[in-house]
């Protein structure tokens, strides 16, 4: 029994330390010390038990809590398994959008808290509502979305492309496009960009951007609106996958934030370019885009 109190500890431990969620990390450490107690009990030390299951797994629990409550939460609201942010192998959260509202939430000396939206279409009604803080979620800046939020400065470039896959030899510029359906998710900008073309047919059956490039790859839709660097990083994976053309002019994401939300939109600004003057901005972007 011994051996295993001992090997739970370690356990604990290093869960502790790796663990990025700072609410998380003091419920192992709780449990850590609940162990601890166990085992000294074990070994016939009760007094020390005591002693510790009430310092340990229950007065210092209690004051790191306390320590949380006051330093307060950034809540970011997203959706999974983007390129700029999903779950690792470990499952933790990960990408360029967690990594640089990380840094801004422990400047601010708050605990980063993540949000998954089940539906893209869900992260501008979800913020309105108050159940959010920021979106990051590589949301593109457009006037319509700029009429119910508003937009921190823009962080990454962006455009809106046409995709298909190599067999179809028949579409390799915008003038093979017309009178074809094609395929984009409603209420992004890709659906907002086919909006303004001409002599195509739109395609809103897939309720989930993320599976666009999968499904050209697959030839279960034979055109797609997409973001270039979705569509770059994409070819990366699925490699029978060709861009045609662009359909829209440079654009950028942005992190999204409530138009009452001022003050911390200005904070995000200042901080947005601080880190792309002192190259951490750099470092992150070149951790994910190769």
């Amino acid at each position: 029994m011994l051996f295993v109190f001992l090997v739970m500890l370690v356990i604990l431990a290093l869960v502790a330390l790796e663990i990025k969620n700072l609410l998380s990390a003091i419920i192992v450490l709780g449990a850590f010390s609940l162990v601890m107690s166990l085992t000294f009990y074990y070994l016939h030390a009760p007094d020390v038990a005591i002693a510790e299951a009430a310092i340990g797994s229950g007065f210092t629990t209690v004051i790191f809590l306390l320590a949380i409550k006051k330093r307060g939460i950034l809540t970011m609201l997203t959706y999974p398994h983007s390129r700029f942010f999903f779950y690792n192998h470990e499952g933790k959260p990960t990408g360029l959008d967690y990594d640089i509202l990380f840094l801004f939430a422990k400047k601010m000396d708050l605990e980063l808290e993540v949000k998954n939206a089940e539906t893209w279409q869900e992260l501008i009604p979800q913020l309105l509502a108050g159940n959010g803080d920021i979106i990051g979620a590589g949301m593109t800046i457009l006037d319509s979305r700029a009429e119910q939020i508003n937009f921190s400065e823009g962080y990454f470039p962006a455009r809106v492309v046409l995709i298909t896959n190599m067999k179809n030899q028949n579409l390799n510029s915008l003038n093979d496009v017309k009178g074809k359906a094609v395929t984009a998710t409603i209420e992004t900008s890709c659906y907002e960009a086919l909006k303004k073309l001409k002599d195509i047919q739109i395609d809103t059956h897939c309720s989930n951007p993320n599976k666009l490039m999968e499904a050209i790859s697959e030839g279960d839709i034979n055109i797609a609106a997409v973001d270039l660097p979705e569509a770059i990083i994409g070819q990366l994976i699925y490699t029978n996958i060709k861009i045609i053309g662009h359909i829209t002019d440079l654009q950028h994401y942005g992190y999204g934030v409530s138009k009452e939300r001022k003050e911390l939109l200005k904070k995000l600004d200042v901080f947005l370019m601080e880190i792309k003057k002192d190259g951490t901005y750099e470092e992150i972007y070149k951790k994910y885009i190769h």
